[in-house]
């Protein structure tokens, strides 16, 4: 009985799958969400056989198994497992990177992706691109927040009456921060992560500046806007690279309380924030302020619970860690939530945002503009994605 050779490698496939921490069991489970994408199912058995080298997949398999993994079906037929690299800045990161859950592992993947092809059409298409801020225009370690917020309020103007006119419409206020901070020449996605491990990550991807902004955030809009220029201030104080917002940093060139104090008082100044405590008659210090007090802080501000806690520590109304406290109370509730699902073309522009849709839609008629890769970049079919930019055109 002859021998039949094996076409792909048992060792890669299984290493595609730890390296996101999945179990078989986690697979199967990501395979059958999969199938109303029309993408090949299988079960942990099977997948178990495969990395024992006693069966093989089907090519259909191996494409469902390049989606849940995020990388190549080429990588399943090397010699040996690929040597990647994701050039994230770990710091803070109370644990290893193959420690981090699949979910953001994925989505900073996708994150990195989505980047890496916008950068390669814009030079392959010749597109102009204008960028209003450049890395480490300011040093966190010198640069007043305070001032620095003050300014791009201005710039962008946010002003009392703007928070009127989002009152009581929270999605609509986040649009039009991402619009704002958009119209800087910054590519914003927005993409589910873990928020028990981050909530963002910023990157300057040879001059070009990206922010990545979680859509299961515990605070919904209010809390993705505080997320937004919280990336913001990354992008204008970090060097070139990607900075993920990861728990527990203690060094003292931590740039994150300057990014936390920057975003904080783009939102709220100290001055409206003593205004309303003296109002409800609680300008005093605590060493706790409940939840639903927060609440009542923020409501007339348009502003998450961070922000509200952030300057009652600055206030020194609070204890200094009541923040980091808070925040991991937010999180192990999992107070965020999915909701109504918008229409899809809705959810694909929610997560590439204008400025991608733009420059896919000014690079559509570029010779060299690839129609395929566009496609498998979006994941949509072809037909699809040309009358998913001819909407998203209409829409800016």
């Amino acid at each position: 009985m002859p021998v039949i050779e094996p076409w792909t490698n048992a060792n890669v496939l299984r290493w595609a799958r730890e390296r996101l921490n999945l179990t078989p069991q986690d697979v199967e489970q990501e395979a059958k969400k999969l199938v109303r994408r029309h993408y090949a199912p299988f079960s942990a058995e099977d997948l178990a056989a495969w990395e024992a080298g006693r069966t093989e997949p089907e090519l259909a398999q191996l494409e469902t198994l390049a989606e849940i993994y995020a990388c190549p079906v080429g990588y399943f037929f090397l010699e040996s497992q690929p040597v990647e690299r994701l050039p994230v800045s770990f710091r803070g990161l109370a644990k290893p990177r193959q420690q981090l859950q699949s979910l953001t592992q994925r989505t900073l993947r996708r994150f990195m992706e989505l980047a890496q092809w916008t950068v390669e059409t814009l030079r392959q298409t010749g597109q102009p691109w204008q960028v209003g801020i450049r890395p480490a225009q300011v040093s966190p370690q010198t640069a007043g927040a305070d001032r620095l917020a003050a300014e791009y309020r201005q710039r962008f103007g946010w002003r009392a009456e703007q928070r009127r006119q989002f009152a009581g419409k929270p999605r609509e206020a986040f649009r039009w921060w991402r619009h704002a901070i958009e119209s800087q020449g910054i590519f914003c996605f927005e993409m589910p992560l873990d928020p028990k491990e981050t909530r963002g990550a910023a990157l300057w991807l040879e001059g070009y500046p990206f922010i990545l902004v979680n859509h299961r955030d515990i605070e919904a809009a209010a809390g993705r806007i505080f997320t937004l220029l919280h990336e913001f201030a990354h992008l204008i104080s970090a060097e070139e690279g990607m900075i993920c917002d990861f728990h527990g940093a203690g060094d003292d060139r931590n740039p994150e309380p300057f990014a936390n104090r920057f975003a904080a008082r783009m939102l709220l100044t100290p001055e409206e924030l003593q205004e309303r405590l003296q109002a409800l008659g609680q300008a005093r210090y605590q060493t706790d302020w409940s939840n639903s007090l927060l609440d009542k802080l923020r409501s007339p501000f348009f502003a998450s619970r961070d922000v509200v806690t952030i300057l009652l520590q600055d206030l020194r109304l609070a204890p200094a860690g009541l923040y980091e406290r808070k925040r991991q109370q937010w999180e192990s509730r999992k107070l965020w939530g999915r909701g109504k699902r918008p229409p899809v073309n809705e959810q694909k522009l929610q997560e590439v945002g204008y400025s991608l849709a733009n420059v896919l839609a000014q690079s559509a008629s570029q010779p060299s503009f690839s129609w395929v890769d566009a496609s498998s970049v979006l994941g949509m079919k072809i037909e699809k994605t040309e009358a998913f930019l001819k909407w998203a055109q209409q829409r800016a």
